[in-house]
């Protein structure tokens, strides 16, 4: 439900702060871990889970049907998205800082970083990422030892932000679980791969009509695919 609450957009110089806002007069925290273990993030999509629909679709309704219905353009984006920051991660790293949104067991799910998290299946190697951890501050002792953030200025410079830099913002509220739910930032070093969903649908509807009868597996998102022929 938290979706729907509205976008804080931050640009230096700030006139508001969301992430002391997103602490709630100390009802919540935020901490930075530098090397967060990836076993401990759960998820409701494997890369499987997406092939398996893809594939599904593809059988059944054929390409046209498939990109007809506007509720598929998420995850059908994404086939194009994952398989262009799977190589984007193999060569320069993961750019954005995750958010790890504490569930209250010792397990998280991704406030931002999920779909890189499907990525990661296909880069094994990669096992602990950088990111900020969003809790309560009845469980802040259980991160004693990580360095809390507490403003924007901190924020933006782990995430190796400067002025030029645009963030968007999402909060929870003082009754939720953990108070930062979701961000972004414009980054260019990622701009070359964050096609719009529209766009990122397009691609992948020119590239089936080339590609006629294509099976979506976890091993298909290895092969560099030139998405703009």
């Amino acid at each position: 439900m938290y979706w729907n609450n509205p976008l804080i957009e931050v640009k230096p110089p700030i006139t508001r702060d969301p992430v002391a806002e997103s602490l709630h007069n100390g009802v919540h925290c935020l901490f930075w871990n530098p090397a967060a273990k990836l076993h401990n993030l759960v998820t409701q999509q494997r890369l499987a889970d997406l092939c398996d629909w893809a594939n599904n679709w593809l059988q059944t309704d054929g390409i046209d049907g498939f990109a007809a219905d506007p509720r598929n353009h998420y995850d059908l984006a994404n086939l194009v998205k994952l398989n262009m920051w799977i190589h984007s991660i193999r060569e320069q790293g993961i750019v954005k800082p995750w958010l790890f949104l504490d569930q209250g067991d010792g397990k998280f799910i991704a406030g931002n970083g999920d779909s890189r998290l499907r990525c990661l299946e296909r880069i094994p190697e990669i096992t602990t990422v950088a990111g900020f951890i969003s809790t309560i501050a009845s469980r802040k002792h259980l991160y004693s030892d990580l360095e809390p953030v507490s403003t924007f200025e901190r924020f933006a410079e782990l995430c190796g932000a400067d002025d030029s830099h645009t963030f968007l913002f999402r909060l929870t509220d003082a009754e939720a679980p953990y108070g930062l739910y979701w961000y972004e930032f414009n980054s260019e070093r990622t701009r070359s791969v964050t096609p719009s969903e529209q766009e990122a649908v397009q691609m992948f509807v020119s590239y089936y009509r080339q590609h006629p009868g294509t099976t979506i597996t976890p091993e298909w998102f290895d092969q560099r695919i030139d998405w703009q022929k």
